[in-house]
């Protein structure tokens, strides 16, 4: 198992960020979600990307956080679009973006922000695609389980809260 360090921009097809769109363009309910820079803000009639993608938050206080999206969605100015070439695997990229902390690289402004000219010079190490693919699918066996878990405890607190109120009354 070999590994490259390689910068950012040498491994994805796409790192770019999104568009503009007005918030009475938002709506609760829409056909295609709306990802901003800190995930979905809502629902949209338009999309403006298409595939699998790794979302970099890119303005604000939680600038660097990650979204994964595989569909089509609209994804706005305040995101950065990440999509891996033929020879790596996003969703790879994605745990591995989730990683690196990106939120240290923004600029200390008022309002914080990263910039995308400067995201793609970074480097991490990179294995082959096919060794990606193992350690995405065992990221994501390892998500489904908590995602598992998660439900499991919402669950029992709810069972716990309503065996305690009908225990007082």
């Amino acid at each position: 198992m070999s590994w490259e360090q390689r910068k950012l921009g040498e491994v994805t097809q796409k790192f770019k960020s999104g568009n503009s769109l007005k918030a009475d363009k938002i709506s609760e309910s829409g056909a295609y979600p709306v990802y901003g820079g800190n995930g979905l803000r809502g629902y949209t009639s338009t999309y403006n990307h298409e595939g699998e993608f790794a979302l970099i938050g890119r303005q604000g206080a939680l600038c660097g956080n990650m979204n994964y999206f595989i569909g089509k969605a609209y994804f706005t100015e305040h995101a950065v679009a990440v999509e891996a070439d033929e020879n790596n695997n996003t969703r790879f990229m994605y745990y591995m973006l989730d990683t690196m902390n990106l939120g240290q690289y923004s600029d200390q402004s008022a309002q914080p922000g990263l910039a995308v000219n400067k995201l793609i010079k970074l480097e991490n190490m990179f294995p082959k695609k096919e060794e990606q693919i193992k350690i995405e699918n065992y990221f994501q066996s390892i998500d489904h389980l908590i995602t598992l878990h998660q439900s499991k405890l919402k669950s029992l607190k709810f069972i716990y809260t309503f065996f305690l109120g009908n225990s007082v009354s």
